[in-house]
């Protein structure tokens, strides 16, 4: 795949994780709404394009219900914030995505170029690594409600993953490399 669409790499990770070490609870819910409510307009956005060309129905299927998704988790952590900081709105967080985003260009040409592999590869890329840095943030938080929030994320993302995964055997008949 070509390495402009690939996530980004283990020292710009290493960074986004220091950053997002240092930040107080209200501040990773904060981060972690705004990444969920990103990550479905991408959905929603991919999910539109993808019904102008003639791909196979499961994939602007997918891409709608990876929206709904994505925009129920962010409502969710959004109640959880409210209940854990009754009275607060959450902070603006200015730090990276976990990922690298593509642009409404960029995912357009994908679509329009009809490159539905390197958009599935690139897609499986950003949730396997959502899902190893909540883990890993998991890991390393002595907070209980925080590391139960990072384990949940987690296992979203690994579904999301498993999900995109599974569509791309069905349609090129192997796993990505």
């Amino acid at each position: 795949m070509n390495t402009r669409y690939e996530t980004v790499g283990k020292k710009k990770i290493s960074e986004i994780i220091e950053l997002l070490s240092k930040l107080d609870a209200k501040e990773l819910m904060a981060y972690w709404i705004d990444q969920e409510i990103k990550e479905a307009e991408m959905y929603h956005y991919l999910h539109e394009l993808s019904k102008e060309v003639q791909w196979d129905e499961r994939i602007p299927k997918l891409f709608f219900r990876l929206y709904q998704e994505s925009l129920g988790h962010a409502e969710a952590l959004l109640k959880m914030f409210k209940e854990m900081f009754p009275d607060e709105k959450p902070p603006k967080v200015d730090l990276p995505a976990l990922e690298v985003e593509l642009s409404k260009e960029e995912l357009k040409e994908l679509v329009k170029s009809k490159r539905l592999k390197d958009i599935l590869e690139y897609l499986m890329g950003t949730e396997k690594l959502a899902h190893d840095v909540y883990r890993y943030l998991a890991e390393k938080s002595s907070d209980e409600d925080a590391k139960a929030t990072l384990i949940w994320l987690a296992k979203i993302e690994d579904g999301h993953y498993r999900l995109l995964r599974d569509l791309y055997i069905t349609l090129f008949g192997m796993p990505p490399e």
